[in-house]
């Protein structure tokens, strides 16, 4: 992904339209499979760009996402050496099902039915530099947070003119940290549309859902991505308040909470977000949407 992809679809803003995705292992996975068997160069397959019209670059943009579901009957979780965190187990490949994940191969036939909540695990748009799709930054891309689902607002900052919407990696569960590697990785139908946003002076990706709001912290540790992450709380806060940069730390010190979103890719995600209804400080607001003519 970068500057110059050329863009595979456009749509309007406010356009409802619908994407599908294609499972993290480019549809490779089975539990047969083995590791000398995977092509590589399938991995990690994202659709897009897709061109938003009436997005210049430096435009806030918030893509909502109205439904996000399984396309496959069956998902899966793999590892492999150096893919996960805290252990090194060989290739190894377990199937759930899509829609009712349940954990079936414990002992004495005990099952753990897991609870099923679909969500996109990379939102991205087209970054100002080359870079991998399941890299990540402030254009978004591999956030890996269990809240980007039905409901949730993605709120970035256009890197190039017409946005470049890409999406992919699409999880019916995961776990926090996503530490083997992967979630319940399955093939996804996503509806969403996308708004504009009034000017915003934030840098990191904020994710918003009802009444809560996270920024999402991103580096190449999971001490750097925090460091991101309260950095951005802080300013937001102090700005909002009218208050010292100095007492708005303190503020958030005593209001912060983080959900620890991957800590597996070459680069590390946090989600943070401040309690009592201060989160409201973080939040992008949208621009009125003009109705389509004709509709």
């Amino acid at each position: 992904m970068g500057p110059d992809v050329p863009m595979a679809a456009r749509v309007r803003l406010g356009e409802h339209f619908r994407v599908r995705t294609i499972d993290a292992s480019g549809g490779q996975m089975h539990e047969a499979v083995s590791a000398d068997a995977i092509d590589q160069a399938a991995l990690f397959p994202v659709t897009g760009p897709i061109g938003v019209e009436g997005i210049r670059a430096g435009d806030t943009v918030g893509i909502q996402l109205r439904s996000v579901r399984p396309a496959s009957e069956w998902g899966h979780t793999w590892t492999r050496p150096g893919l996960g965190f805290g252990s090194d187990v060989e290739f190894h490949v377990r199937r759930l099902g899509a829609r009712r994940p349940v954990i079936d191969w414990l002992g004495g036939g005990a099952t753990v039915d897991l609870e099923a909540r679909p969500h996109v695990g990379t939102l991205g748009l087209l970054p100002s530099d080359p870079t991998e799709p399941r890299d990540l930054g402030f254009h978004g891309g591999n956030l890996d947070f269990a809240h980007c689902g039905p409901g949730a607002t993605v709120w970035l900052r256009a890197r190039v003119d017409g946005a470049g919407l890409y999406l992919g990696d699409v999880h019916t569960a995961i776990g926090d940290g996503e530490v083997c590697g992967t979630g319940v990785e399955v093939d996804g139908i996503v509806d969403l549309s996308v708004v504009g946003g009034e000017p915003w002076p934030g840098r990191a990706p904020v994710v918003t859902m009802g009444r809560r709001a996270w920024v999402i912290g991103v580096g190449d540790t999971f001490d750097e991505a925090l460091e991101v992450a309260v950095q951005e709380c802080v300013t937001r806060f102090a700005d909002a308040q009218g208050i010292a940069h100095r007492d708005a730390y303190l503020a958030v010190g005593l209001l912060l909470e983080i959900t620890v979103c991957q800590v597996v890719n070459p680069r590390r995600s946090v989600a943070v977000s401040l309690r009592s209804g201060m989160d409201s400080v973080l939040r992008p607001a949208p621009r009125p949407v003009r109705p389509v003519q004709g509709e």
